[in-house]
C-alpha cells in the first residue's frame, strides 16, 4: 500500500488564507456569553431536562470558562467552539442523570476484570486497545458512545448505524478527516475504541480539557485534587452504556491520564489487568507537540509555539514522574509491561501476550480476530506524518532525552530517534 507522506508547514507562522483571517477578525465583534448560567441554560434547552445532580461541578466549569475567556490571544470563534464543548458536556450530564434515575439497576452491575491500557499520549495506547479489543471475548468503548453515553429522550439506543449517536459521531469524523494530518495522527471514527477518560468530561474533570484549551490553572486544580470521585463518575457512565448494550464480555479500556492516576484507577477498578506501554519520551513529544500544535495554530491569534512546547514538555515530565513513583501500586500479577518498539515489531505477538496475562488464552479464533483487525487497519492508511523536532519546536533530542533519563533508565527504554 502506498503511504501518503504528510508534513505540517509553517508551524510557527500564520498560514491562513486572507479570507479565513478576515472571517475570524469579523467574529471578534460578535457577542459571546461565557458564563456558567449560559452553558447550563443552553444544555437545558438542548435536552429538555433540568436535573444536573450535585452542582459542585459548576466550580470547575466556571474555572474552565473563565480561563479561556480571559485569554486575549484566543480567537473568539474558537472560544465559541469551546463554549459549545462545555454545553455538550453539560447536556451529557443531564442525559446521564436521567438515565441513572430511570435505570437504577444499571449502577449495581459490576465492571468485572477490565483490561486497561495506560501510556503517555502518542505512545501506541489507542492502537493496542483497538487491537486487543478486537478479540471476540472483549468489548471496547466506541467513540460514538464516549461522545454521548446516554440516549436523548425519544432516541432509544440501538446498535450500529441505526443509533442516532453513531450518525452524529460519523458526521464529526467526516469533518475531522478533511484535515489529512489530524486524520493520520488520530483516527476518531464512530466505532474506533476511545479513552474512557472522556466519560469524566460531563463531570468537568479529566486532563482531557487540557487538549481542548490552554488551561494551566485548571490543570493545577486537577493535579491538586483527588480524582477518585471523578473516576467513580466515569465508571457509572460506563455502567450506563453497559446497561444499554448488555453483554457478558470483559471491557477493554485505555486512558493516557491513568499514568498519573494509578491510585484512583485501582480504587475504581481493583481487579483490572493494567497494561503499561513504555516509549521513548522524545518520540512521544515530537508527535504530541505536532498534533497539539495544529490546535494552537488554529485557535491562537499569534501562535505561541514556545509556550506550547514549554507546557507540554513540563506536562509529560510531571506525568512520568508520578508514573515512576506509583508504578508499584499495581500488583505484579495484575500488571504487564509492553515496549512500544515491540508493538511495532510484532503487533499480534504483543497483543497475545497481553491477552494471556489477562487470563484469556490465545486460540485460533484469537489469532483470526487480531489478524482481521490488522488487515483492515494497515499502518499509514490515512497517511504518515513526518516530524521536525528541532525545526518546528527548537528542541534537541539528546537534551530532551537527558531530561527524561529518570524514566528511560528506570524501565530500560531504548532511544527511538537518533539525534
Amino acid at each position: 500500500m502506498a503511504v501518503k507522506v504528510l508534513r505540517v508547514e509553517g508551524m510557527r507562522e500564520d498560514t491562513r488564507a486572507p479570507g479565513e483571517r478576515a472571517a475570524l477578525e469579523a467574529a471578534e465583534a460578535q457577542p459571546l456569553d461565557m458564563s456558567v448560567e449560559h452553558v447550563l441554560d443552553a444544555a437545558r434547552a438542548d435536552t429538555g431536562l433540568d436535573d444536573f445532580g450535585d452542582l459542585e461541578f459548576t466550580a470547575r466549569l466556571g474555572a474552565l470558562l473563565g480561563e479561556v475567556d480571559g485569554d486575549d490571544n484566543v480567537w473568539k470563534a474558537n472560544k465559541t467552539v469551546f463554549v459549545g464543548q462545555c454545553v455538550q458536556a453539560a447536556s451529557n450530564r443531564l442525559l446521564l442523570r436521567r438515565y441513572w434515575d430511570e435505570h437504577p439497576d444499571a449502577l449495581a452491575q459490576p465492571i468485572d476484570r477490565p483490561v486497561i491500557v495506560i501510556a503517555l499520549p502518542r505512545s501506541g495506547s489507542t492502537h493496542l486497545e483497538n487491537l486487543v479489543g478486537a478479540d471476540r471475548r472483549l468489548r471496547h468503548l466506541p467513540v460514538y458512545l464516549a461522545a454521548q453515553p446516554a440516549p436523548r429522550p425519544g432516541e432509544p439506543p440501538a446498535p450500529g448505524s441505526a443509533d442516532p449517536r453513531w450518525a452524529r459521531a460519523d458526521a464529526r469524523w467526516q469533518m475531522m478527516r478533511q484535515n489529512e494530518i489530524l486524520a493520520a495522527l488520530h483516527e476518531h471514527s464512530p466505532d474506533h475504541a476511545c479513552g474512557e477518560n472522556e466519560l469524566q468530561i460531563p463531570d468537568f474533570a479529566s486532563y482531557q480539557w487540557e487538549w481542548m484549551a490552554q488551561v494551566p490553572h485548571f490543570r493545577d486544580h486537577y493535579l491538586s485534587h483527588d480524582q477518585t470521585p471523578h473516576y467513580a463518575y466515569g465508571r457509572d457512565a460506563l455502567k450506563a452504556i453497559a446497561w444499554q448494550f448488555q453483554d457478558d464480555r470483559r471491557w477493554m479500556m485505555k486512558s493516557n491520564q491513568h499514568s498519573e492516576q494509578l491510585g484512583p484507577l485501582l480504587t475504581t477498578y481493583p481487579d483490572a489487568t493494567v497494561v503499561m506501554i513504555h516509549r521513548d519520551p522524545v518520540a512521544t513529544l515530537q508527535s504530541l507537540l505536532t498534533m497539539r500544535g495544529l490546535m494552537v495554530k488554529q485557535s491562537q491569534k499569534v501562535p505561541d509555539i514556545d509556550g506550547h512546547v514549554d507546557y507540554w514538555v513540563d506536562r509529560i515530565e510531571r506525568m512520568l514522574r508520578t508514573y515512576v513513583r506509583d508504578a508499584d501500586l499495581v500488583a505484579t500479577d495484575q500488571r504487564v509491561d509492553v515496549m512500544f518498539a515491540d508493538i511495532i515489531r510484532d503487533d499480534i505477538g504483543s497483543a497475545s501476550r497481553v491477552l494471556e496475562h489477562a487470563g484469556l488464552p490465545v486460540t485460533d479464533d484469537t489469532i483470526h480476530d487480531l489478524e482481521a483487525y490488522m488487515a483492515s487497519h494497515q499502518r499509514g492508511q490515512h497517511g504518515r506524518v513526518v516530524y521536525d523536532l528541532q525545526g518546528d519546536f527548537g528542541l534537541d533530542a539528546d537534551e530532551v532525552r537527558e531530561r527524561f533519563a529518570f524514566y528511560t533508565d528506570a524501565f530500560d527504554i531504548q532511544p527511538e530517534l537518533q539525534a
